[in-house]
This record gives C-alpha cells, sequence and structure tokens, in this order.
C-alpha cells in the first residue's frame, strides 16, 4: 500500500512531495509542549485542485493527514502523524482580491495577518484580528484565533465570511459569501471555524474589513496590585466606554517585557495597555474616562500618545510575550494556558491563578485580553524534567476547572488540539457525541487530523 500511495503522490506532485528527514522535522510540530512526530512525507500544493487530489489519493489508501500553516498553534495542532503525510499550505500565500468600497477581501489560506495589513494599509482598511504570532489567515480560521483587538472587533468568527474548502473525499465546497449577513442554510462556515483541520483544508477565506480610524491614541497606566487592575477593566466594559483594545501585564511579565524588548520609563508594576480607535475628539473622551476609572481603582502614571512609532513598541512588546518568556532559559518550553471567563468573575480567576502559582512556586507571569475576559498564564519549563511538567498539569487542570466553575471555557482562543481533550470532555458532555457524529458524516475514513479535538 505505502509504495502504491507514495508512486501516486510523487505522479501528482513530483519533487514538491519530499521525505528528506530535514524537511518531515521541520513539519513536525508547531510552537507546542509536544515532543516532534515525523510523518512519512510533506506535501506543497499549489492549488486548490492539487489539494483536492492529494486528499483523494489519502482517502483511497486511508492515509492520515495533517494541515500545516504557520506552525504557529500551541496546543498540538499540527503534530505529525507517523504513518500519515503533513501537507504544508504555504504556497497559498495570494491576496486574491480587496473590495475596499464594500469592506471585505479574499485571500488564500497561507496569507498572514502582517503580510495582509502591510498590503492594505494605503487602500484605508485594515484586517483587527492579531494573535501573538503572525499566524496564517487559514491557521487563525482553523483556531478560531482572536488577539488583543477581540474586545472591539471580535474573534474569528465574526470576520469571516466565507471558505473554499477541500473535504476529505477530494470534494471541493463554497461557503457563505461576500454579503454581510444571510439566512440561507446551515452555516457551514461555522462549522469549519475552530474545526482545526479535522473536518478539511481551508484553501482561501472571505474576511470582513474595517476602516482605519481617523485617529489611534495608545494609552498605559500601572497598578500596585492585580486585583485594582482588573477591577479597573471591569469597570471601564461595563461603563461602555468605546475601546479597542485593553491588555493586561501583571508585575512579572512587565518586568520580562521591560528587558527583551527594551521598554523605557515602565516601572516593573501590574500595567494595562489600553487603545482607542475613532475621532480625535471621541478619544480624547475615552481617554479621559479611563484615566479617571483607573486612579479611582489606585492607577498611576497614566499617560497616552498618537505617536506611530511609540504606539508601535508599546504593541510589539505585548505581541512578543512569549517569546519573552521562551527566551529565559536555553531549550526552554513554555505551556500556555488560556483561560476564559465572563468580564465579573475575571477578579476571581485571576486572584485563583496567582494563588496556584505561588503554592506551586512556578515562573508563570500573567498576561491577557482582559477586556473580554481572557488571560494566560505563560508557564516556564524543563522539557526534561518529567516531574515539572506533572505540576504544570497539575495547574492547568485547576485553572481550567476554576474557569468552568465561574461560566468561563476551557480555551477562549488558543484551541483544543491534543492539548485540551479531555478539557473539552469536561466543558461539553453533552453534545461531544453530535461532533464526533459530524466529523464521522464528513470524514468517515478518519483521515483528517485524527486524533485532534477528541479521539
Amino acid at each position: 500500500m505505502k509504495e502504491s500511495f507514495l508512486d501516486e503522490i510523487y505522479k501528482l506532485l513530483d519533487d514538491r512531495f519530499s521525505v528528506s528527514e530535514s524537511v518531515r522535522s521541520n513539519y513536525s510540530k508547531g510552537e507546542d509542549i509536544f515532543d516532534p512526530i515525523l510523518p512519512l512525507g510533506v506535501a506543497f500544493p499549489n492549488t486548490t485542485q492539487e489539494v483536492s487530489s492529494i486528499l483523494k489519493i489519502c482517502n483511497k489508501f486511508g492515509v492520515p493527514i495533517v494541515p500545516f500553516g504557520a506552525g504557529t498553534s500551541l496546543e498540538g495542532q499540527v503534530v505529525g502523524i507517523k504513518d500519515g503525510i503533513t501537507i504544508s499550505l504555504e504556497n497559498f500565500n495570494k491576496i486574491i482580491e480587496v473590495n475596499k468600497d464594500d469592506f471585505d477581501c479574499r485571500v488564500e489560506a497561507s496569507v498572514t495577518r502582517i503580510q495582509l495589513n502591510n498590503y492594505l494599509k494605503d487602500q484605508g482598511v485594515f484586517f483587527p484580528i492579531d494573535p501573538g504570532a503572525d499566524a496564517s489567515i487559514g491557521g487563525m480560521c482553523a483556531t478560531s484565533a482572536s488577539g488583543t483587538m477581540a474586545v472591539r472587533y471580535g474573534t474569528m468568527r465574526t470576520n469571516v465570511l466565507g471558505f473554499t474548502v477541500v473535504l476529505p473525499n477530494g470534494e471541493i465546497i463554497k461557503t457563505g459569501g461576500r454579503s454581510k449577513k444571510t439566512s440561507s442554510g446551515y452555516n457551514l462556515t461555522g462549522l469549519f471555524i475552530g474545526s482545526e483541520g479535522t473536518l478539511g483544508i481551508i484553501t482561501e477565506v472571505q474576511l470582513r474589513l474595517n476602516p482605519i480610524p481617523e485617529s489611534i491614541i495608545s494609552g498605559i497606566c500601572h497598578f500596585n496590585t492585580l486585583d485594582d487592575a482588573v477591577n479597573s477593566v471591569k469597570e471601564i466594559i461595563q461603563f461602555g466606554v468605546p475601546i479597542a483594545r485593553i491588555e493586561l501585564l501583571n508585575a512579572d511579565q512587565m518586568d520580562i517585557s521591560i528587558n527583551f524588548s527594551k521598554l523605557t520609563d515602565l516601572e516593573v508594576k501590574p500595567t494595562l495597555f489600553f487603545e482607542f480607535h475613532g475621532s480625535e475628539n471621541g478619544n480624547i473622551e475615552s481617554i479621559e474616562s479611563c484615566k479617571e476609572i483607573s486612579e479611582e481603582n489606585g492607577g498611576f502614571k497614566f499617560k497616552w500618545s498618537k505617536d506611530f512609532e511609540e504606539r508601535n513598541k508599546l504593541w510589539k512588546a505585548r505581541h512578543d510575550v512569549y517569546w519573552s518568556v521562551k527566551a529565559l532559559k536555553a531549550d526552554a518550553r513554555v505551556y500556555a494556558t488560556d483561560a476564559c471567563v465572563p468580564i465579573t468573575e475575571l477578579a476571581n480567576c485571576i486572584k485563583f491563578a496567582e494563588k496556584e502559582i505561588q503554592n506551586l512556586s512556578l515562573r508563570a507571569p500573567i498576561v491577557g485580553h482582559v477586556g473580554d475576559g481572557n488571560f494566560h498564564v505563560t508557564v516556564l519549563y524543563d522539557p526534561e524534567n518529567r516531574e515539572d511538567f506533572k505540576v504544570i498539569r497539575s495547574f492547568s487542570d485547576k485553572l481550567v476547572k476554576k474557569s468552568l466553575e465561574l461560566g468561563g471555557t476551557v480555551t477562549g482562543e488558543h484551541g483544543i488540539g491534543l492539548n485540551k481533550k479531555e478539557y473539552l470532555l469536561s466543558e461539553h458532555p453533552t453534545s461531544i457525541k453530535l461532533m464526533k457524529s459530524l466529523k464521522k458524516t464528513i470524514d468517515p475514513n478518519n483521515i483528517m487530523n485524527p486524533g485532534k479535538i477528541f479521539d
């Protein structure tokens, strides 16, 4: 079987299918905690039709497939399968069309968020979803990613209009369209968002865009306690202050980021980063509201800036948090948790996390998109020390349990992958059966990323 399968793949792709160990190693995992698993080979298709042909061959021979975008996922979504192949979508990097007057565009799956916004910057529009990594748009759809601007602009679920998807049997379908709303049939676009490569391969994405705001102003404020910072966030959201970003870094993360990103004139204190999008006058009113609320909660050294370079440096430091923690120790790994709870329960959940971190003596800075109740504990650990990992997993188990008790979810934006399968069972015990039925109907031979999301 293996020889017949390889003959057909080579006939289709020639040298765009590689079995070299170095290539297989490069596509064997993402930025996750798992050891790499080398696939049988790696395919590099150029077109949706070629993806369709590959899936038909794999379906015929029962060969598992792992779709691979930028490789930035954190929960094991792209870990290889030793008796299967990985399909890299890196050649799907074209921006197909931009309809700036209608605020939408169509891109291939491996266009990255930074690539897209660089292309759009002279057209008066932008794409707002910004996870920490320069992830591929297709990968962001597959994991239902979000980022720092979700508090105003939503997540991938609210910014995707449609897809071109190749199903496991090789059939090519199109979902959604360019219209801003529809009541037409089942929401198949929503089905593939968050499917993590288990239902098909996304090759093209239709996206919503937003106008570049007239005025963008960033602010920063220090606090003596995390409690004070989180209470400020809760009040800012409850009072309806229009804000595009509101991010929290605890004192430990501020210390790390100040050194890693060469930030100046900042203190090692729990800190909120703000950003305001709108008219000049509207932004100034919002800044004054945030300043007043923050100072009433013990905030100090509130300052703001319209300077482009200063704003970019601040937000680059925020996006580089994962790398700043990872750089603390050579050959270390980072276990990134992903708690998300209702905004009124955020202080409870963060206090719980802080207490557990202290009890377990972990090096685990906290950072979060706190405007929508989502925060991360990035735990540094030695991958060679299995006892360390057991302690960290115990911490993660407790944090997930607490999040669910508070009405939250096991993942706000990272997805399930390999790492959170048991947690998904805890959150959705009554709907796992239906999820599995959908998977079996669409992928009866279980070739699409098997073992991810659930067994």
